[in-house]
């Protein structure tokens, strides 16, 4: 079902919000909205196309009436589809409620007066026009594309831009042909259009703080936990000095563009008058070193609290164990913890809760009812009023659809309020707003030790050896990795970032042999390649469709073939992995690279054409004996992440869990408590779930790790690039 927004320029932002919710429920091409710089000669055929393939019709009036492209529209659509029951026609009027007389035909239908215009009478009117269409509505605060950005920069950038063009940027005629400035404003609404459309907040989040409506807000009594933050702190988003005007125009302060300071409040929200204090503690996602220190900081500090101010007896903090796997039998799972059971835990590896990933939850359709049954089991039935989730990218935008669902049944079936609070916890270091994760250089250290023994291993023993580490959407963990073993130990390093092929990286490798049969006179071919998860090469279809012209047989699996299928697909269309990699993706990327370099560098027919792109002086007797390649590959992935905490790792773990607990107290929701640049603060959920960091291909730390290994910065041919998110 699709749906033709007719709207005036001057109505657009909130027109868009509108569309965003629409959005989730019809499908994402389900919505036409359009702005008056679009409009040209062959735009008009195009209205008409658009009014034939809708069904359904909203029509904003805004406080000047109809303008003339709307009656254009309001009438080609009566004309075309009357009022009969294939059309439904929606009304809103947006500030007032005067009926133009062009829309006598339909004074039938429904219609309603806007009053505000905001954010949530959009999300209204979406709902609205589900019900009445008896499509379920489908909202969890999650952007529809989950990889809107790649860098904090980016979104800064972007919110800088939004405040730039005013308050109302769509009001723009069609530029004049050859008119660059206007054409470049054109472009940069259209980049703000799509996000917005794709589920970018309008404006800059502020991190939600519950009033306190009945009570004066409690003295805060915890002595000795250092200078109470004044609710005004705040950090600027970026250091760098183009974001700070001196002028003022381009003030990062002003604008809005800051996070606000974490710490101790003198004033508490928490505990609410005559009820218990019951908190929950999730975590979720695979290990990181320095889980326990974090639950041991939440659980010392909600007993410090409790301590302080007299209810002790009053307080409860549950653990739930398997994190999301708890709700599936939730009085089962959910275990008290004591402030001397986490303290005997706190600087051991792995996870006193123990740990899951909830699959289902990624997916929109499967996860609205999911996530209405985790707000009922902690409200409902373990009574809680805090939820702190500990976990990686999925979590962070599970913690949010978990508070976005509170906060709709809190209003829709009275239930009790919700807090949800988030602390970080990632191997990829692939979180927005987190300067560096704990665990992340526990797991770079050690996996910088596991390349040097590996080195080692085919230095001794000549052989091509494939380590796969952590990155299933980034290679954070690879490129930190490499760049800190010694040079010359690891030839190739490969993240998903960066694009590359078998052809290539074959013919790459092949001329590290050879300079090693030149140079140092080795007979037997040998080198080491990093790897990570979902580094697939754009020619990993050679390995999987039989009928294509240069197919190699490594022995995939059925249900390998189809991972890479499935993720070939998503990666034409510019999409990329949500969540955990899939087991059967990260073996077959593993053979593709391992197998599939074997199988190029023994066969003959291949190496005579690797062989053209070396340079001269490697051809012929430099070559080494080939039919001496051996290969073997290497995973400690799970090696990195099981490893004891440093005591980096425990410092910042039980800060993260203290601070998350002061912030929480005070009343602050829905946010995740992180270190940035130099300061800890609070970043909204709603900020962290805009996508996940990666390394850009093209900044100075990429092409540090280029350096270190020697490979080339461009692996692949023109003629195999791929669209770009």
């Amino acid at each position: 079902m699709k749906a033709f927004l007719c709207h005036a320029s001057e109505d657009s932002t909130f027109v868009l919000e509108v569309a965003k919710y629409l959005k989730r429920c019809l499908n994402s091409d389900g919505v036409f909205c359009y702005e008056e710089y679009q409009r040209s000669g062959s735009f008009v055929t195009r209205i008409n196309e658009e009014l034939d393939a809708c069904e359904i019709m909203v029509i904003f009036v805004g406080v000047g009436g109809l303008t003339r492209w709307q009656t254009d529209e309001v009438n080609a659509a009566i004309k075309k589809h009357g009022d009969g029951d294939q059309r439904h026609f929606f009304i809103y009027f947006l500030g007032h409620d005067n009926c133009p007389s062009e829309l006598n035909l339909l004074n039938t239908w429904p219609c309603r007066s806007i009053a505000k215009c905001d954010s949530e009478d959009a999300l209204g009117i979406a709902m609205e026009i589900v019900e009445r269409l008896h499509i379920p509505f489908l909202w969890d605060g999650l952007p529809l594309n989950p990889h809107l950005f790649s860098y904090e920069r980016h979104i800064i950038d972007h919110f800088d831009m939004v405040s730039r063009l005013s308050d109302r940027p769509f009001k723009r005629k069609p530029p004049k042909k050859g008119d660059k400035e206007a054409l470049q404003e054109i472009e940069q609404l259209e980049a703000i259009r799509r996000k917005w459309l794709d589920g970018c907040p309008k404006a800059w989040p502020a991190v939600v703080r519950w009033e306190d409506e009945t009570t004066r807000r409690k003295k805060n009594r915890l002595g000795d936990i250092g200078t109470f933050r004044d609710p005004r702190a705040r950090i600027v988003a970026a250091a760098l000095s183009s974001y700070h005007d001196p002028s003022g125009e381009s003030c990062m302060i002003k604008r809005g563009l800051c996070l606000p300071e974490a710490g101790p409040r003198e004033y508490l929200y928490f505990p609410r008058p005559g009820d218990p204090m019951r908190v929950a503690v999730a975590v979720s996602g695979g290990i990181a070193p320095g889980i326990n220190a974090v639950i041991d900081g939440i659980v010392q500090r909600h007993y410090r609290y409790a301590e302080a101010h007299g209810y002790i007896r009053n307080l409860t903090v549950y653990g739930l164990k398997n994190g999301f796997r708890a709700f599936d039998d939730i009085m089962a799972s959910a275990e008290p913890l004591s402030s001397v059971k986490t303290s005997a835990h706190a600087n051991e590896g792995g996870s006193l809760l123990g740990t899951s990933r909830a699959d289902e939850l990624i997916d929109l359709r499967r996860r609205q009812g999911g996530l209405e049954a985790i707000v009922r089991e902690l409200v409902n039935t373990l009574h809680v009023n805090t939820l702190y989730v500990i976990g990686g990218d999925g979590s962070m935008k599970a913690a949010h659809a978990i508070w976005t669902m509170a906060q709709e049944c809190a209003a829709r079936k009275n239930w009790p309020r919700l807090s949800v609070v988030a602390i970080p916890k990632t191997m990829d270091n692939d979180i927005l707003w987190v300067w560096q994760a704990f665990g992340f250089l526990s797991a770079v250290e050690k996996a910088r030790e596991i390349i040097e023994h590996l080195a080692t291993e085919v230095q001794a023993n000549p052989r091509l050896c494939v380590a796969q580490l952590f990155g299933s959407d980034s290679g954070f963990v690879v490129s930190h990795a490499v760049l800190a073993s010694r040079t010359g130990h690891c030839d190739l390093a490969l993240i998903p970032e960066v694009d590359f092929s078998m052809e290539e990286i074959a013919a790459y490798l092949m001329k590290r042999m050879c300079e090693r049969r030149r140079d140092i006179n080795e007979i037997i071919p040998r080198g080491l390649v990093v790897m990570a998860e979902t580094a697939i090469p754009l020619d990993a279809m050679d390995f999987v469709d039989e009928k294509r012209k240069n197919y190699i047989d490594i022995d995939l699996s059925k249900k390998e073939k189809d991972a890479i299928r499935d993720f070939v697909a998503k990666r034409d269309q510019g999409k990329r992995i949500q969540g955990q990699t899939n087991d059967s993706l990260r073996i077959a990327g593993s053979k593709i690279v391992s197998k599939g370099l074997y199988e190029m560098l023994r066969d003959p027919k291949m190496r005579a054409r690797l062989e053209k792109k070396l340079p001269e002086d490697l051809q012929g007797e430099t070559q080494p004996n080939w039919e001496l390649l051996r290969m073997f590959t290497n995973e400690p992935r799970h090696v990195l992440r099981a490893i004891p905490p440093s005591c980096t790792d425990i410092i910042m773990g039980n800060r993260l869990g203290t601070l998350a607990v002061d912030n929480a107290m005070a009343g602050y929701t829905d946010f995740m408590i992180s270190q940035w640049l130099t300061e800890y603060v609070l970043v909204p959920l709603e900020l962290v779930v805009l996508g996940r960091k990666r390394i850009p291909s093209d900044g100075i730390f990429w092409k540090s790790v280029v350096a270190k290994t020697g490979q080339p910065s461009t692996l692949y041919r023109g003629d195999q690039g791929r669209p770009s998110n």
